[in-house]
């Protein structure tokens, strides 16, 4: 255990001074951290976080991809790629940070979370400060970083709601949907949540019916939660979303001109330039956060 101890002490220190190559660039901001989460399954939340954050890429934004669904983890489908590592793996030797990253299309970074973020609480303070450590490198690097929960209202998809600087939650207007999508925006109130909410409406058939749900769900979670839920958009129903899926694809580069994707692009422009965030606290704010919730 003393060698163990000895080993992570001069790893932090190293960790310092060592270069990771061409993910870090010299600047100081933080990342804004954008959790998206859902009520329920289904409804589409993995192709649309994939697509928005090719979306954001396109429009000169660095962005990380963290794929945190410990059940149904599938980002690396949608993408078409696979990675060996995630998180936990960089106490092994050996192993750096450009190992647990895999490039994606336009630049984007993604990495696994998978049950290495959930064994984060199980791991000494020295541990964790060497993957914070790590891990924090990316507010030197990412504009965006985007970390798809899995669905549900689990204790854990909650702290990672919980630990975000903003929060996207997907519906579709099925009812079960929208229920359940009120149900984490409840959880979220109910728990002191101070981050900006913002709705998205998927596979809508037309802007009516979108907007409909739109009303619906912030007037009711303003009357009864007192939370305010900003709308980002809707995202059409388009049957080259599920061409795309087939082909391993996003849909953004499989059909860049369908109306899905313009739905999409719209979001990621209005993120950027419309919804601002005034403090993010980067990736090493998210972790210590959601490290300090109740397990």
């Amino acid at each position: 255990m003393r060698d163990q101890a000895d080993k992570l002490r001069q790893m932090v220190k190293n960790s310092s001074r060592s270069n990771t190559g061409s993910i870090i660039k010299s600047n100081s901001h933080k990342a804004r951290v954008i959790t998206v989460t859902s009520g329920k399954g289904g409804v589409g939340k993995t192709n649309f976080t994939v697509n928005l954050a090719l979306s954001l890429a396109n429009i000169a934004q660095n962005v990380l991809l963290i794929d945190a669904d410990l059940g149904m983890a599938n980002v690396d489908v949608v993408l078409g790629c696979s990675t060996r590592y995630n998180m936990l793996n960089l106490l092994e030797d050996k192993v750096s940070l450009p190992d647990i990253i895999t490039e994606g299309p336009r630049g984007i970074k993604f990495m696994s979370g998978g049950s290495g973020i959930y064994e984060l609480a199980n791991l000494s303070n020295l541990e964790l400060q060497y993957i914070i450590k790590q891990i924090a490198l990316f507010d030197n690097w990412a504009d965006f970083i985007l970390v798809d929960t899995g669905a549900g209202l689990s204790r854990n998809v909650l702290n990672f709601v919980m630990a975000a600087d903003e929060v996207i939650v997907i519906t579709t207007p099925e009812p079960t949907a929208i229920t359940d999508a009120y149900a984490m925006i409840k959880a979220y109130a109910g728990n002191q949540g101070i981050a900006p909410v913002n709705l998205v409406i998927n596979r809508v058939m037309d802007n009516e019916e979108g907007q409909l749900v739109v009303d619906k769900l912030t007037k009711v979670a303003s009357r009864f939660l007192g939370q305010q839920v900003k709308s980002l958009g809707m995202v059409y129903e388009d049957r080259n979303m599920r061409h795309a899926v087939k082909q391993q694809n996003p849909l953004v580069l499989s059909y860049p001109d369908t109306i899905s994707t313009r739905c999409i692009e719209n979001i990621a422009h209005l993120m950027l330039y419309g919804n601002p965030v005034a403090q993010p606290r980067g990736i090493r704010g998210f972790f210590h956060k959601f490290l300090d919730m109740k397990w």
